[in-house]
């Protein structure tokens, strides 16, 4: 589609209107916590030509929701396909309908359908990451369709222009409602939902879908003529336990169909354009550059701050055996990437729910461990945080640690942040209560031994099988007890379990560990080839085992190497590979990180042209950690200190980055040229200690508002830096204070677009 012929639709003005971002003055730091401006560095990205370069191209229609084009707002969602000679479908989703029953789990709705005249001979697709939208044409043997769709940022609803030429111009819209039957839970014929009613009001189509938990959800659509074609609005609204949910989406059609559209449109991309500047990241690697930009996009269409925490599925819907939330690993990894990313609204979703439903969690562990103040998950939750009646959390997954895994993410969110009122504002915030009384249950079931250690009963390590002592489970207790020390010192709680926290410390038992390096457990060795490496949490991403120390490097070696190569038959799967990309990176090891990189984004058993990641069921959280791999190759914060360029390639002679967040609510900006660091910014937004590894060659200085600042060699590179609250200081090395600017590294000539629907370019297929 060319844009001349996208500049006939009313909404595609100023679709690729150059637009660049400067820092000015720095100031007083906002309500948001980002410093209100920044001198030292100049920014110079052309932010809707970078991001250009990113988009996803689809040559060819995609035939399956695998495949497709897919947009989103943190609730609802869509996703673009072709499904049949002569139809275009879009597939509809909403994280918050659900059956309302049993484990309460997602239910599928439906979708639009665009019904051709003739035989679809041709087609194209564009993802426009800049604007959140979708363009396609499509060409017939009657003639050709040409639309426009997107999701508005904030408004619930659907939009899509749709221009004809020839006999196309009565192809017709169409809804298809989907059976509310939850695939993994199915009802008895009598306690069926019942089936959905039809009706049209006011011109407006509306399809209604009671549920026999109660309560109801309801889509709505209208075509109107717009200037150049057609224009079609579509909402879908929930309500539980009330019935108003018809009612309550006519209205937002009705509102949508009248409103301003051009406003409408603005405010949309005002919210996009405000939300890809936090933080820039460009490397050498097009291909990977381009999965990192999409799944920001992806994160960002599949979380809000206001709305619900991000399933497997996200805001989209296909059918599904995982139509829960899952504690294992899903969840946690999902939300990794927003820390360093400088992305912490999308981390809200998550800390949200757990403030919100804390009492679920302390009634989980009563009802499963029949236990007084303690609080937990088992495997899977429904949206409440509750385990239902159990059918898709069998007791073999009932497990401590994957609430202390959650709690971790909220912890992590605390330190990017350096938010205090997480911590002392109890009434409002849950992670100490939670925290406390998880590693409550794990005091309750400690037992001692003969070697007077602290030993824990049988337990699941996720998801190779079950052992006392267990890695998973004694990494996550001696992480949760040493956090809970160590916010009782800053900030003077005086919790009287204080000193059973330190003598629980003091006497654990040790890491199981045998000639492979870390076990399952003490009696389970690691022996095949498994996809999750819970048996290494403690090195990532909890890191409170590291490198520091020889002995420690040799096992977590080894310990990484085996897990990989245990079994030669079999690979471990593909987001593994992300996993070990983390792993090797907490080493420093930049070229097997991106190895096990460039093997994840290789897998076309499970990742498909549009980066979605499909391992027999959609699971949207194991291509969006990708980013947070790419992410610990740049910066790593751990251990009270920043690693800038920890993990670089040897194939990397250049790599820039600006804003990315680290503990300690610092902002991280760098710039590598010809194989060398050149200088390095960081900004304080809250006056905390700040310990610096720059990587940057000889003698390291530091100035800030043109004058020196003090920096205190504290050895092997690393330097402490005063900065107060509100403060930003470049470190360099050298006679010439070298300019700071942020630029995206050149692109070469056909690096653009690599990913969607390539013309015979192999595109893989799901495992079946």
């Amino acid at each position: 589609m060319t844009t001349q012929r996208l500049l006939r639709f009313p909404f595609l003005a100023n679709t690729r209107r150059l637009v660049s971002v400067g820092l000015f003055a720095l100031g007083a730091v906002s309500a948001s916590g980002q410093p209100a401006a920044l001198p030292a560095v100049d920014v110079r990205v052309v932010w809707p030509a970078f991001l250009a370069r990113q988009d996803p191209t689809w040559d060819i229609l995609p035939e399956k929701f695998d495949d497709g084009a897919f947009l989103g707002n943190g609730l609802l969602g869509t996703t673009i396909y072709r499904d049949g000679d002569n139809r275009l479908r879009w597939e509809m989703g909403r994280a918050d309908v659900t059956e309302h029953r049993r484990d309460n789990a997602r239910l599928p709705i439906g979708g639009l359908v665009l019904t051709t005249v003739g035989k679809i001979q041709s087609g194209t697709l564009r993802l426009d990451l800049w604007n959140a939208e979708v363009c396609g044409e499509v060409t017939t043997d009657k003639g050709t369709l040409r639309f426009r769709s997107l999701i508005h940022s904030d408004a619930m609803a659907l939009f899509t222009d749709l221009e004809t030429t020839g006999d196309e111009k009565v192809a017709k819209f169409a809804w298809e409602a989907l059976p509310a039957v939850d695939r993994a839970n199915k009802q008895p014929a009598d306690k069926a939902n019942p089936a959905p009613t039809l009706d049209t009001r006011d011109g407006i189509a509306l399809c209604t879908q009671p549920r026999f938990a109660g309560g109801a959800f309801a889509t709505a659509w209208s075509e109107t003529a717009s200037d150049n074609g057609r224009r079609v609005v579509l909402s879908i609204a929930d309500t539980f336990p009330g019935t108003t949910a018809g009612q309550d989406v006519l209205a937002t059609v009705k509102n949508n169909q009248s409103a301003d559209f051009p406003a409408l449109l603005a405010a949309h991309r005002a919210w996009w354009h405000a939300f890809y500047p936090k933080s820039f990241v460009s490397i050498p690697d097009p291909r990977a550059e381009s999965f990192y930009w999409i799944q920001l996009y992806k994160l960002a269409s599949a979380s809000r701050p206001d709305r619900v925490p991000v399933d497997l599925l996200g805001p989209w819907y296909r059918s599904t055996g995982w139509p829960r939330i899952w504690w294992n690993l899903n969840i946690q990894t999902l939300y990794l990437p927003v820390y360093t990313g400088n992305h912490l609204e999308l981390g809200e979703s998550f800390t949200n729910f757990l403030d919100k439903k804390r009492a679920n969690f302390f009634r989980n562990a009563k009802e499963i461990w029949k236990f007084d103040d303690c609080a937990t998950v088992p495997h899977t939750t429904d949206y409440e945080g509750l385990r239902g009646d159990g059918t898709c959390a069998p007791d073999g997954y009932i497990n401590p640690g994957d609430f202390t895994w959650a709690l971790h993410n909220y912890y992590l969110h605390y330190r990017y942040s350096m938010d205090e009122s997480m911590v002392t504002d109890q009434s409002a915030h849950g992670f100490y209560p939670l925290l406390r009384g998880s590693i409550n249950l794990y005091l309750k079931i400690l037992k001692p031994g003969a070697d007077n250690k602290l030993h824990l009963p049988v337990l699941h390590s996720p998801e190779y099988g079950n052992d006392a002592d267990n890695n998973y489970n004694l990494s996550l207790l001696r992480w949760g007890c040493q956090t809970l020390i160590g916010l009782n010192r800053r900030y003077h709680l005086n919790d009287p379990l204080a000193t059973t926290w330190q003598d629980t410390l003091d006497k654990l038992v040790a890491y199981p560990v045998d000639d492979k390096g870390l076990r399952i457990g003490a009696t389970v060795s690691f022996t095949s080839s498994h996809r999750h490496w819970s048996h290494m949490l403690m090195i990532h991403p909890l890191h409170i085992m590291t490198d520091d120390q020889p002995e420690n490097r040799e096992l977590i070696t080894r310990s990484i190497k085996h897990w990989l190569t245990v079994d030669k038959s079999r690979e471990v799967y593909g987001w593994s590979r992300a996993s070990a990309a983390s792993l090797y990176a907490t080493l420093g090891d930049g070229d097997n990180a991106i190895d096990q990189i460039h093997r994840h984004m290789a897998d076309t058993r499970f990742v498909r042209p549009n980066t979605q990641y499909i391992e027999g069921d959609p699971v949207i959280e194991c291509s969006i950690v990708l980013n947070r791999s790419l992410q610990d190759m740049l910066l790593q914060s751990w251990g009270n200190k920043i690693n800038v360029f920890p993990a670089v390639p040897t194939a990397w002679d250049a790599a820039v980055f600006h804003d990315l967040r680290a503990e300690g609510a610092f902002l991280v900006s760098a710039e590598r040229k010809a194989g060398k660091t050149r200088w390095v910014r960081v900004a304080s937004l809250a006056g905390e200690p700040c310990r610096i590894k720059p990587g940057i060659e000889g003698e390291v200085k530091a100035v800030a508002s043109g004058q020196p600042v003090a920096l205190k060699a504290l050895g092997d590179g690393l330097y402490e830096l005063g900065l107060a609250k509100g403060q930003e200081a470049l470190l360099y090395a050298g006679d010439t204070l070298p300019t700071a600017s942020i630029a995206p590294l050149p692109a070469a000539a056909g690096d653009g677009n690599t990913w969607g629907l390539k013309r015979g370019a192999g595109n893989g297929a799901p495992r079946k």
